[in-house]
């Protein structure tokens, strides 16, 4: 099953806790509103540039400024969520870790696979709960699609097909300004990755990948990333990821030996889930409305419940590890 999302806002049980948010860009802004509407008493953050701090505390009145990480976890938050860039990941999670803080990282884990086993030993001897950010798990019409697979609505799953696009420049007219579009590239679309080792759940055997620079955004790092996947128990995946596909698209296919799921989900004002089940000749479709903020809600609503109540992460390091583990395959190979 995918994570558990719903429930009561827990407001009243969030507002004790305090919460450090490393990393003040559109994402830490996203957390930083969302961690306030949930009634996280105490929200913080610190920023190397000031300006991007000043922009965060601006959009979400409240926040308290720190002037640096280390002051930051001086100030004893229950809590800290990393939003920096890939590189920074690990070493900035040790320290929370060994600060005696529970830890948030965004996805991915990092850039490359060195000290992740390390931080995962660390996270697991320290009994602090660690949670990465893979919040497309929490898409509605996403574990929709999780639970009729693990129902056996379509037998079993043979053949998983990701395909992810959009126009980095349109999207984000600061493109050159981002850690994705020097470093990872493409790669940086790994949600969908992700997605399809969750549908799969097994183990992965073989990772064949082509990769580079294919348009003429002018990005120095690949623009376009096809990877091919074979489990170890009758399954394959493709995973297609663009940084100059128009219109933005993102589609999910799961083949299974009794039928076909396929999740559209481009928008983030809607999504479009397609079952076709054997025997029954005809697709059955619904289209429901959503909101971009409902996903990052319910896997920060999960992480504050982990703390307060002693609950069990479903987005574990271990977990985020998985699609680290191929996007390193894919880059050597």
């Amino acid at each position: 099953m995918g994570p558990r999302v719903n429930g009561p806002p827990m407001n009243e049980a969030f507002r004790e806790l305090h919460v450090l948010l490393a990393g003040c860009g559109s994402i830490g802004k996203r957390h930083a509103r969302i961690l306030s509407e949930l009634g996280v008493g105490r929200i913080c953050a610190c920023d190397p540039n000031p300006a991007q701090l000043e922009a965060l505390r601006a959009a979400v009145p409240g926040v308290k400024p720190c002037s640096s990480f280390q002051a930051g976890l001086d100030g004893a938050p229950d809590a800290v969520f990393i939003l920096t860039p890939p590189e920074l990941h690990v070493p900035m999670a040790c320290e929370t870790i060994l600060a005696g803080r529970h830890v948030f990282l965004e996805k991915p884990v990092s850039d490359t696979m060195d000290g992740v086993d390390e931080l995962i030993e660390l996270a697991g001897r320290s009994g602090r709960k660690a949670m990465v950010g893979l919040c497309f798990r929490y898409h509605e019409a996403l574990r929709r699609a999780k639970r009729m697979l693990d129902q056996g609505e379509i037998g079993r799953v043979a053949s998983i097909r990701a395909l992810v696009g959009e126009h980095l420049p349109e999207v984000r007219p600061d493109f050159r300004t981002l850690f994705s579009a020097k470093g990872l590239g493409a790669f940086d679309l790994m949600h969908d990755l992700d997605l399809a080792l969750w549908y799969a759940n097994q183990p992965v055997r073989e990772v064949h990948a082509v990769h580079g620079t294919f348009s003429d955004i002018g990005i120095e790092a690949p623009d376009l990333v096809e990877i091919l996947l074979r489990f170890e128990d009758r399954c394959a995946a493709t995973v297609h990821m663009d940084f100059f596909q128009r219109p933005r698209r993102r589609q999910m296919e799961l083949i299974g030996t009794r039928g076909t799921i396929v999740v559209e989900f481009g928008r983030w004002d809607r999504y479009t889930l397609s079952v076709y089940r054997a025997g029954r000749d005809e697709w059955e479709t619904w289209t429901a409305a959503t909101e971009r903020d409902d996903m990052f809600r319910a896997e920060d609503r999960e992480f504050l419940e982990a703390i307060v109540f002693d609950r069990a992460i479903a987005c574990t390091l271990e977990e985020g590890r998985k699609a680290l583990e191929v996007v390193s395959a894919a880059r050597r190979g």
